[in-house]
């Protein structure tokens, strides 16, 4: 009996640990599930510089030349290089198209730089030297004169862009795959308006890049961007690279 009761027991020990450590891994198994606590979202970047946004306008300005000089040229093909000069302007219409989509991006950076650009003047006419103030007042005025044309710029070039675009679009659907004389003469009325929309849209281009050399030299961005880089120092010249084998090249 006794020895029945012992083991009885021990059993009931050995149960007693089993149940415990089930437990355990239950509990563990629950704190595992729940959900790990939601990163923070990192903060949006900075602004293009001025020096930055004028850079990829004036690409656009002069991918907008050669678009509209390929369009010229295309009109006033001779049968023998029709194709070529049709496959020419596609080229130039898509490149024009991936530089607008790069600048649209760029709308909302040059709006926050010129407003930054207000209210920094805003912030210096609150001296309280009056020929400080009055200097801080007229800039001001001029700052938000700037920003006021930028803004006004951009919604005009976009209104001169957009149907000049679909100009181009429509000669090059019209003339897809049929570029008879006909066609090609069919298509100067809409040649002729095209050079009149991007006379429109060329002159807006220079009024923005023309206020952000405005905003360039008042904030002293412009000089900052033009400072040299500093010199490295010397290095040794890289050893000659091995001749590549022919069968690689």
């Amino acid at each position: 009996m006794v020895n029945t009761n012992r083991a009885l027991g021990i059993s009931c020990t050995a149960m007693a640990v089993v149940v415990g450590l089930v437990a355990l891994v239950s509990l563990s198994g629950c704190a595992s599930d729940k959900p790990a606590p939601a990163k923070a979202a990192p903060p949006p970047p900075p602004p293009a510089s001025l020096t930055k946004i004028k850079s990829e306008l004036v690409d656009a300005k002069a991918q907008l030349q050669l678009t509209n000089d390929s369009l010229n040229k295309l009109q006033k093909s001779s049968q023998t290089d029709a194709q070529a000069n049709y496959n020419a302007f596609t080229e130039q219409y898509l490149k024009l198209q991936a530089k607008a989509d790069e600048v649209s991006k760029r709308a909302k950076d040059l709006k926050e730089r010129a407003s930054s650009y207000a209210a920094m003047w805003d912030k210096q006419a609150q001296v309280q030297n009056p020929e400080l103030r009055k200097e801080a007042m007229q800039q001001k005025a001029n700052a938000r004169q700037i920003y006021d044309s930028i803004t006004s710029e951009m919604q005009l070039a976009r209104l001169s862009f957009d149907p000049y675009m679909a100009n181009l679009k429509d000669v090059g659907n019209y003339l897809r795959g049929n570029l008879t004389p006909a066609n090609l003469n069919s298509v100067s009325g809409l040649v002729t308006k095209a050079n009149g929309q991007v006379k429109e849209v060329d002159g807006h281009i220079n009024a923005i890049v023309t206020s952000i050399d405005k905003i360039s030299t008042a904030t002293g961005e412009s000089a900052a961007s033009a400072a040299p880089a500093p010199t490295a120092a010397p290095t040794a010249a890289p050893a000659p690279a091995a001749a590549e084998p022919a069968a690689a090249r």
